[in-house]
């Protein structure tokens, strides 16, 4: 009876611990969201995205062979076309983690850097808004040559834009599959607690620390929306992919197998990516 009641302390101790975003570490994780893309399964961001006029099906593209979405990067002066949507998760979090594998085209154009996706809050702070105590968000971007950054919008307002921390090289390669995971656990209100790391094809490559993501432990400000969120820029015509006369050009990139998982994941290793579609 000891020994019963002793397991039952530990369980109800560590579930206890997985909500405060503490004991989750190696937790194997609720699924919040998985999108494949391929047609007998594809759920409701699928179908959202591949409505977008620059969004379209990959049938057999994904680095497995399975299918994959295509999406232009179509250069204008502001940087590229956006491609972006806010889709709401299962069920919110304190902690969560976000993989998905990209493929960027052999002629792909870095420019100055552009956006990937990330999570964020029931509303989520982009686009140089207001910080609000329950607004924030956590999102990838690459730099010039296929560095990343982590790109946060935090409780700082000072600060007009996000705040970033970049590779010092190169991690992603043209013409390949990549393995991406950004991990995300929220700060505890009132503390500088909260971080966000970047792997890429099972390396960590960015480790951003003592964030304050949120002033206020209302479910609101709880991870609970994806940010799929693609595009060059910046806001100028220097961000834009360009031609050999210097026109606004198209580039593109290939996406698969996003997955968000309730707490901070162990990231696997790469897993047999093959090449370009």
């Amino acid at each position: 009876m000891r020994c019963l009641l002793f397991v039952i302390l530990v369980s109800c101790r560590a579930l206890s611990l997985a909500h405060d975003g503490v004991g989750d570490m190696n937790a194997a994780g609720a699924t919040m969201l998985k999108e494949t893309f391929d047609q007998d399964t594809q759920t409701e961001l699928a179908k959202r995205l591949l409505a977008h006029r620059h969004v379209t099906l990959a049938k057999g593209a994904g680095p497995d062979g399975s299918d994959a979405i295509r999406v232009a990067y179509v250069g204008y002066e502001r940087g590229s076309e956006r491609i972006v949507a806010h889709f709401p998760l299962d069920f919110a979090a304190e902690s969560a983690t976000l993989s998905f594998d990209v493929c960027f085209e052999e002629d792909f154009q870095w420019v100055r850097g552009g956006k990937l996706h990330g999570l964020g809050p029931n509303h989520p702070l982009t686009g140089g808004g207001e910080r609000r105590p329950d607004r924030w968000s956590a999102r990838i971007m690459w730099r010039r040559d296929g560095q990343c950054l982590t790109y946060l919008y935090d409780q700082d307002a000072t600060r007009k834009w996000g705040v970033g921390r970049a590779t010092d090289e190169p991690v992603f390669s043209a013409g390949q599959w990549h393995s991406v995971v950004l991990q995300v656990s929220l700060n505890t209100p009132g503390q500088l607690n909260g971080f966000a790391r970047i792997f890429v094809d099972g390396q960590e490559v960015v480790k951003h620390e003592d964030v304050e993501f949120r002033r206020t432990g209302g479910d609101d400000a709880r991870i609970q929306q994806f940010l799929f969120s693609t595009f060059h820029g910046g806001n100028t015509p220097e961000c834009a992919p360009v031609d050999a006369s210097g026109n606004f050009t198209t580039v593109y990139a290939y996406f698969d197998n996003i997955v968000i998982t309730e707490g901070i994941q162990q990231t696997p290793a790469e897993n047999g990516l093959k090449g370009a579609p």
